[in-house]
């Protein structure tokens, strides 16, 4: 019983926070940064960045966390609800969380569209600031409609939206950090690192691409240089089956013309008698 009034009290607690008062009580001049509130807006930059600059390449990490932070407030919301009590509603929100963590890790294209619907949501909602059910619909609807383009323009989408997204974090925590004050200086910071990501971003994307374009050429000169071998075997064997012919050629016509020799010698020797002959003959005459 104590354990379920604990996680009673600590949901009620977490429904009290007013996340927009306390970044407008950290806003204000007045206000002095405890070193709580320092820590925080450090870790919320650093955080910003790594998004902003590697939001594409770390997409899976993006996609698991995005999973597990959305599924489990979806999870929670939903079992608060259909009345559950708050070991329910965490039970529920961590199996919803650690589902779409795995789905957004394990599926490449899963992630994807986790991590821009969460980014583009959250920034139409910094955006818009939805007062009403309406409001709140056109940025669900926004959502909704950037991450199922996500998913069949991956790169584009995705560096942009993780580049906004991570700037409008770094941005704001890097302003709070900073002894300066004014609008300007805020939008000016988040469109400087926005810049920046999307520029860092399309640099990664395009080694990786080279990197690719090389290994298929490789493969290809590879499979090429297979093939060129196996024709170099191929030929050497024709050339081996066609010797014995070869030799079988040259007997043939080597004997044929030891043949046509011989019967020139026996022609020439056929003649000589002949002339002997008559040799004969003529000297018989001349006696006579």
């Amino acid at each position: 019983m104590n354990s379920i009034m604990d996680v009673s009290e600590l949901f009620d607690t977490i429904r009290e926070i007013d996340l927009n008062g306390v970044i407008r009580e950290i806003g204000r001049d007045s206000h002095v940064l405890t070193q709580t509130e320092i820590i925080a807006l450090a870790v919320t930059g650093v955080l910003g960045l790594l998004i902003c600059l590697l939001g594409l390449k770390m997409i899976r990490v993006w996609a698991a966390l995005t999973g597990l932070a959305f599924g489990f407030a979806a999870g929670v919301t939903a079992g608060g609800l259909l009345g559950l009590n708050g070991t329910g509603m965490l039970i529920t929100g961590g199996v919803l969380g650690l589902i779409l963590a795995v789905l957004g890790a394990a599926l490449y294209r899963v992630g994807v569209f986790l991590t821009v619907f969460v980014s583009a949501g959250s920034i139409s909602t910094y955006l818009i600031v939805p007062q009403d059910w309406i409001g709140a619909a056109i940025c669900l609807a926004i959502a909704l409609v950037a991450a199922i383009l996500a998913v069949r323009f991956v790169t584009a989408l995705t560096i942009i939206a993780t580049s906004v997204y991570g700037a409008a974090i770094a941005g704001t925590a890097i302003y709070h950090l900073l002894p300066v004050t004014g609008d300007v200086i805020l939008i000016a910071l988040c469109a400087g690192i926005c810049i920046i990501g999307i520029l860092v971003q399309l640099l990664l994307e395009s080694r990786k691409q080279k990197k690719k374009s090389l290994k298929k050429a490789a493969e290809i000169r590879e499979e090429k240089s297979t093939a060129n071998e196996v024709e170099r075997a191929r030929a050497m064997m024709a050339d081996l089956d066609e010797m014995p012919e070869r030799s079988e050629e040259v007997s043939s016509d080597e004997e044929s013309g030891e043949e046509y020799a011989g019967e020139e010698h026996e022609e020439e020797y056929e003649e000589d008698d002949l002339e002997d002959d008559d040799l004969t003959i003529i000297d018989l005459d001349d006696e006579k």
